[in-house]
């Protein structure tokens, strides 16, 4: 009944559909949940590519920034996208789901589609939030290198020049920044110059991936926070009962503790940032259970500047805990 639901508001949508998509852009507007979102996105094709950022207008300080991939569906003459990765989540933000198109709506270009929660193992996701968003750039603000990539993939080979020594030469044309539209029987946007004039034009977010795995185990994301300090220490206490937790301690992959047993008393580490990448890994990984399990921490870090933190981990033989943190100057 839900997905009934879900789909019928998805083809409700009563505004004239434009053939032409053209949703290589900007776009900017309110959720229904009284939440800011921007969608920075890239069309090739039927992909597209990009990120989206969204905000508690209530309280800006709660926001996140997400990577997503999406696919054009002929059939439901919709764009379907999905979150798949934070670029920085400040507070309890979720991964999402959208669906939308875009529309003629009081002669103005709008993009009108639902958001929800993504669904996981433990979670099922929830209600579809609306949303009505308006073009405020023909350019994403920032091309990241997974958009680059995205477009490397997507973008169709150029069809071989049929040369005829009879024809007069040709003159290379100047590239521009205007989007072109092939195979028009087909509705197919392709942003073919995009290579050439938009992606250099714009700056690119300094990123490192992150990996998912650590000596076999999936790394479970629970906090990511903004730094100013390359140099951070690490306090690090058994939560609760002391019953023998042992945990090692990577960074960017890279063991920099092994087997310490957690006790009231903090293991001190020290810490420092490379500053040639913006994205860094402290990863708790558990090396017994303890007696009561699953192994648990109190982990306290504070950055050379004096600010202080501190997160409630929990790992098991199967899932690591992880911390990231964002370095920037």
């Amino acid at each position: 009944m839900k997905l009934y639901i879900y789909l019928l508001i998805l083809l409700s949508f009563s505004s004239t559909h434009l053939t032409a998509q053209q949703v290589t852009g900007t776009w900017e507007g309110i959720m229904d949940r009284n939440e800011f979102l921007q969608i920075n996105v890239i069309e090739v094709g039927d992909k597209l590519c990009g990120y989206t950022w969204d905000f508690d207008i209530n309280d800006s300080s709660s926001f996140c920034k997400a990577y997503f991939n999406g696919t054009y569906n002929k059939l439901l003459d919709a764009w379907f996208v999905e979150g798949y990765e934070f670029m920085r989540n400040s507070g309890s933000h979720y991964l999402m789901q959208l669906k939308f198109k875009i529309v003629n709506e009081n002669g103005k270009r709008v993009m009108k589609g639902i958001c929800r929660i993504k669904p996981t193992l433990f979670f099922g996701g929830d209600s579809p939030s609306s949303f009505t968003l308006r073009k405020t750039s023909n350019r994403p603000t920032i091309i990241t290198q997974t958009m680059r990539n995205c477009i490397a993939e997507f973008e169709p080979p150029k069809k071989p020049e049929i040369k005829n020594s009879t024809a007069p030469k040709k003159t290379t044309p100047v590239a521009s920044n205007k989007i072109y539209k092939k195979d028009t029987n087909n509705n197919v946007a392709i942003a073919e110059k995009i290579k050439d004039t938009l992606v250099k034009s714009l700056p690119i977010i300094k990123e490192k991936i992150l990996p998912k795995l650590t000596n076999g185990r999936e790394n479970k994301e629970l906090s990511r926070i903004v730094v100013n300090d390359k140099k951070i220490t690490l306090n690090i206490y058994d939560n609760g009962t002391i019953d023998g937790d042992t945990v090692s301690i990577f960074y960017n992959g890279k063991q920099i503790v092994k087997s310490k047993k957690l006790t009231a008393t903090a293991l001190v580490v020290d810490v420092t940032l490379d500053e040639n990448t913006a994205l860094h890994s402290i990863v708790l990984y558990a090396e017994n259970l303890g007696s009561i399990p699953p192994n648990t921490a109190l982990v306290v870090f504070t950055t050379a500047s004096g600010k202080r933190y501190q997160l409630f981990s929990s790992a098991t033989l199967q899932q690591n805990a992880e911390m990231v943190f964002e370095y920037r100057e």
